[in-house]
This record gives structure tokens, C-alpha cells and sequence, in this order.
């Protein structure tokens, strides 16, 4: 095999290409706020925790740090231009829902907006903010409720179904969605 060097400042993308999800929070004015996240993971399953990394100057930051909650949206692929455009203002100048016109549901347990067409969230407490640096921070959030679209979800993500085709970030402004082609390992 020949392998090429790639530079370090990108090397992230390498492994970086899962779901790109929105985070929905709500500040202490009652004012909600949703901004594009693509570094996330799951981090346990027992409790369920979920990682999201939000950089310290965005609004999505200081949303979460006040009230301790968040929601873990997943868009699906044909909302591109939605997180495009949620990702290009800040939640510090604008009302994003009533500025870009974004319908939402409430959640359940956390009180922060859903926006409409997204296949499926997890609505999460903090149990812990971990500072990375003067520009970043790990939020750690147990899931304390979750749904999806009928039709998405049936014990995984139905990725073959139109109804859970999700948005995948490649780095900048390339995107890309999962092949229909699951691969089933026997186990």
C-alpha cells in the first residue's frame, strides 16, 4: 500500500465523518438556540452519555453551562441548507428560530426547541463539562429522553429508509449521506 501524508491541521477528518447533529438549547431569557456540532459520540451505554465538543465563544456554550441541559438533534439529509445556515450566524446576534424562520417541538424533559424534519434526538442533562483548552469544551450528557420519526428507527438507525438518511460532514462545507448498503456481521 502507499499511504500519503496528510497535514496535521486536517488529519481530524480522517475519522471525523459521522452524523453531524444539531445541539438545541435554551438561555435564561427563554431565548432557544441550535447550532450545526459535528464532533460527537456516544461515551457509554450504561448510563447513556453522549460527548458533544462546543467551542467556549459560541451562544450553545453558555446556554448549556447555565441550565445544564441540551438536546442532541439529528437532521436529516435534506436538511443540509438548515444546518448550513444555523451554522453560518451566531446565536449571539440573532434569534436563529424567529430570524431563519425554523419551526420546533419542545422536548419532553428538557426545555429547549426540536427543529422541525429532524429524524430523531436525545434530550440530555450534564453530568459533566470538561474545558479542552481556552477555545473548546467536552459536554457529557445522560440521555433522559429520546424519539425518532416513525419509519427511522427500529433498535438502530434504518440508514437504508429514506426517513433515516442522515447528514454526514466530511470537514468544511462537504457533506455526504450513508450508503443504503448495510452490512449485517452475523453477530
Amino acid at each position: 500500500m502507499n499511504y500519503i501524508d496528510i497535514p496535521i491541521e486536517i488529519s481530524y477528518r480522517l475519522i471525523n465523518h459521522g452524523p453531524v447533529v444539531i445541539l438545541a438549547s435554551r438561555d435564561a431569557k427563554g431565548i432557544n438556540n441550535i447550532a450545526p456540532i459535528a464532533w460527537n459520540s456516544p461515551v457509554c451505554k450504561e448510563p447513556p452519555l453522549v460527548m458533544s465538543v462546543v467551542a467556549k465563544k459560541h451562544k450553545t456554550r453558555s446556554n448549556i453551562t447555565s441550565r445544564k441541559e441540551f438536546i442532541v438533534c439529528v437532521p436529516h439529509a435534506s436538511q443540509v441548507e438548515l444546518v448550513r445556515q444555523t451554522g453560518s450566524v451566531s446565536g449571539h446576534e440573532i434569534d436563529k428560530f424567529q430570524e431563519l424562520s425554523i419551526k420546533g417541538t419542545l422536548g419532553k424533559k428538557v426545555a429547549a426547541l426540536v427543529p422541525e424534519g429532524c429524524i430523531g434526538y436525545l434530550e440530555c442533562k450534564v453530568v459533566r463539562e470538561v474545558e479542552i483548552d481556552d477555545k473548546e469544551v467536552i459536554f457529557i450528557g445522560e440521555i433522559v429522553a429520546a424519539a425518532a420519526q416513525e419509519g427511522a428507527f427500529e433498535e438502530r438507525l434504518l440508514i437504508e429508509k429514506d426517513e433515516g438518511r442522515s447528514l454526514h460532514h466530511l470537514g468544511g462545507a462537504f457533506f455526504t449521506v450513508p450508503d443504503a448498503n448495510v452490512i449485517n456481521s452475523g453477530r
